[in-house]
């Protein structure tokens, strides 16, 4: 559950839709933490790419015909053919094999972060074409519920992604998705459905809601100074080097002993800058998470502390830590609150999903999920290198 309403975060965000057509792989997903699960994602309308350095990652094996569209060659449809048909309306080609390319991309970039790829499992491709059929039920509701519901984009909202549509043409997303305009227009207008939905179906949490949501969250925030065991591949260090960094964490410990409130937290944050080799300068004002959000040692220790209290020396598959537990600041509350709001919206579109009446196409029974990502992968890693060659050869 929580990796589909991250999944679902990701394709909701105004971000997606408003960077839908540019085509530049991205950084690093993980943000520079080694401590946290993999959650970040490239720009959704990247080419398909697995590798965090954002070079795409297709199968060598798989020669991509450019002459093919790239519906065609990667599943063998055309943009306008109905996949699934949601309480009547039609879902063509173009928009379900966009967002099951999303899920298949956001699946690929966590597990290229160990090393892994779709390719090797060939097991999840079932679980990743119901994501994608998933997501198309829930976008067509979003639509369907905002009539409902009588909170359809305003002219201000469908303005906006005229502008934005406009500003970022279409000439990049077609050639690289498949996407027709109108599946392209459907793709920015996820984010003022969405918006609109939520607003008219939740509510903003009092005092006592969101204290009672961050306790089922187990939502804590955190400093800690990171003393690696593992080099930049994730291999151990030699048992020498290992027994340097306990002995140096010990003494890191001990120079945060006995000191007052004030003084604790003006000498962690100096060893943190000087010794913590989790790039502390990206996150100094440390991290806020969830339960499951950690590596399983680095969280149970979090949650033992209370605000103000460090901890000893905590092991993990990345090394030694020390932690030390803060409040939460009013910017990661605002955060929560939202996210209430998120959290009761997915449970009502749990049941409207189930309740909808949801016809599947007879190709989709045929279709592997896997095969089409990385025939699609294979085929925009071939366009881009072309892309690149003709706009090198005009220079």
């Amino acid at each position: 559950m929580k990796h589909w309403k991250r999944l679902l975060a990701l394709l909701l965000s105004g971000a997606m839709a408003l960077s839908l057509l540019a085509c530049s792989p991205s950084a690093n997903p993980t943000g520079g933490d080694p401590t946290a699960y993999p959650d970040g994602a490239p720009s959704p309308s990247a080419p398909a790419s697995a590798d965090p350095s954002g070079e795409p990652s297709a199968s060598p094996a798989i020669e991509a015909d450019l002459t093919q569209a790239p519906l065609e060659f990667s599943a063998g449809v055309n943009p306008e053919d109905v996949m699934l048909t949601i309480n009547g309306e039609d879902v063509p080609a173009d928009r379900f094999f966009y967002l099951l390319g999303q899920a298949c991309l956001r699946t690929e970039q966590y597990f290229a972060y160990f090393g892994m790829s779709l390719a090797d499992m060939p097991d999840a491709a079932g679980d990743l074409l119901e994501q994608g059929v998933q997501l198309s039920v829930y976008h067509t509701l979003m639509r369907q519920k905002a009539a409902e519901l009588g909170c359809l984009p305003t002219d201000a909202q469908m303005e906006e992604v005229r502008q934005a549509m406009d500003e970022a043409g279409l000439d990049t997303a077609g050639p690289y998705w498949g996407l027709t305009e109108d599946g392209t227009r459907f793709i920015f207008e996820m984010t003022p459905y969405y918006e609109n939905v939520l607003d008219a179906v939740t509510h903003e949490p009092d005092g006592q809601e969101l204290s009672e949501y961050l306790d089922s969250l187990k939502v804590y925030r955190v400093k800690h100074i990171l003393l690696k065991t593992v080099d930049d591949s994730r291999q151990p260090l030699p048992e020498d080097q290992t027994a340097e960094k306990k002995a140096q964490a010990e003494d890191l410990l001990s120079q945060l002993q006995g000191l007052s409130a004030d003084e604790l937290h003006a000498k962690f944050d100096e060893l943190m800058m000087a010794h913590s080799e989790d790039n502390p300068q990206n996150n100094p004002d440390g991290y806020t998470a969830a339960s499951g959000e950690m590596v399983a040692p680095f969280e149970e220790a979090s949650l033992a502390l209370k605000e103000g209290e460090i901890s000893g020396i905590v092991e993990s598959e990345f090394g030694y830590h020390i932690i030390l537990r803060l409040p939460l600041t009013d910017e990661a509350k605002a955060e929560y609150r939202n996210q209430f709001r998120v959290d009761a919206l997915e449970d009502m579109a749990a049941q409207w999903i189930e309740d909808a009446d949801v016809a599947r196409a007879d190709a989709l029974g045929e279709l592997n999920a896997i095969d089409f990502f990385l025939r699609l992968s294979a085929y925009q890693k071939a366009l881009a290198e072309k892309d690149a060659g003709e706009s090198g050869g005009e220079g």
